[in-house]
């Protein structure tokens, strides 16, 4: 029994938990994407042969995970948002105002991998995250800038070079995004993950990270009257990295906001990154991105809840069973790992349905400590 018995203590400490399904309503999010790329010409690159080519990464997993989520997604390119498009013969309006009002937008994410002078105008009445630092406060000379903040150049993107935190510590945790998300002791709760072990194996001598995180942050003291600030960088508390400013407040412009506005938390690294910020989330950190986005567009959130394990017994000679709270709108899979970091599925894709869903497990050929988790999908 001593090898069930360690199962079944590391079992119980290792859950997984996914978002929380809430009602989604019709529309379209929008993801501005860098256009320079890595291929063609521009101020920053020529050709640059070590980036990830005509593609950022991270905006693509932000859409695949808006995508499980139940969201239709569009990647643009960010100066076919805005003055930019005239310039290659295009028209903004084309995009920002689909003939089609099924495909009407309810969303603009601006993620930050494109350079902030690419950054578009923020579209009236449409509400926006922002993962471009240097557009989230009054910077005049930037046409993307959304007035959330005051002394607009006082933003930065704090990241793995300069050794910042992987946590941010949360101060409105009965905002409706975040009510219900777990936190340690100190109030924290871990937004970029730790490297994987094999992350950077096969990058060539002098070629771009495939690990990367990369923060939003402004001054605390910088905040417009509209904006909330939900979260600051650990160790840091004098930057805020996530923030909202809801309708009717007054901007730093001393406008008032006519769309729900997000700070977003992550900075895609346009500038000469592998742009793989978003694909460093945590669980948890995706989760929060999902919520805010719900928020920004005036979905009714319930607080965030974790489902738990309910049993855990053994079933045979060398089987456990293992039993949880379950719910249909999900799906579930069950992953093993002798130390923590290198996960495998063991049992992927099972179907959810409201109630006790179980498992049985062989341990028969299983290593003597082993741990498991259970994942909630998405």
């Amino acid at each position: 029994m001593k090898q069930q018995s360690t199962w079944a203590s590391a079992l119980a400490l290792a859950i997984t938990a996914a978002a929380v399904c809430v009602e989604t309503q019709a529309g379209v999010i929008m993801i501005s994407t860098r256009a320079p790329q890595d291929t063609q010409y521009s101020t920053e690159f020529v050709s640059d042969e070590r980036g990830p080519g005509m593609v950022t990464p991270g905006d693509v997993a932000m859409a695949s995970w808006l995508h499980e989520n139940g969201y239709t997604c569009r990647l643009i390119l960010d100066r076919l948002l805005g003055p930019g498009a005239a310039d290659i013969g295009q028209d903004s309006a084309t995009f920002l105002n689909p003939v089609n009002t099924n495909m009407a937008l309810d969303l603009i994410i601006m993620s930050g991998s494109g350079g902030s002078t690419d950054t578009p105008p923020p579209p009236p009445g449409i509400p926006l995250m922002m993962g471009e630092h240097v557009c989230l406060g009054d910077r005049t000379d930037r046409q993307g800038s959304i007035f959330m903040y005051f002394n607009g150049s006082q933003s930065s993107d704090p990241n793995e070079g300069t050794g910042a935190s992987k946590y941010m510590k949360v101060v409105a945790p009965n905002h409706p995004i975040m009510q219900g998300i777990p936190l340690d002791t100190q109030g924290r709760v871990k937004i970029f993950r730790e490297q994987y072990p094999q992350e950077e194996l096969h990058v060539p001598t002098g070629g771009k990270r495939n690990f990367e995180y990369r923060w939003c942050t402004q001054a605390v003291s910088n905040a417009a009257p509209c904006t909330t600030v939900l979260g600051v960088l650990d160790g840091a508390e004098d930057r805020a990295c996530f923030a909202v400013a809801d309708v009717g407040g007054l901007n730093a412009n001393s406008v008032t906001v006519s769309n729900r506005l997000v700070h977003l938390f992550a900075n895609e690294q346009g500038s000469g990154g592998s742009r793989r910020v978003f694909l460093a989330l945590t669980d948890l950190g995706r989760i929060i991105f999902v919520r805010a986005a719900k928020w920004a567009v005036g979905e009714t959130l319930q607080p965030y809840s974790a489902f738990r394990i309910t049993e855990v017994s053994q079933a045979a000679a060398q089987s456990i069973k293992v039993s949880w709270e379950s719910s249909a709108q999900h799906n579930y899979k069950i992953q093993a790992s002798t130390d923590f970091s290198n996960w495998q599925t063991v049992i992927d894709d099972a179907a959810g349905a409201d109630g006790i869903l179980s498992r049985t497990l062989n341990l028969g050929a299983a290593p003597q400590t082993l741990f498991l988790r259970i994942g909630r999908m998405p």
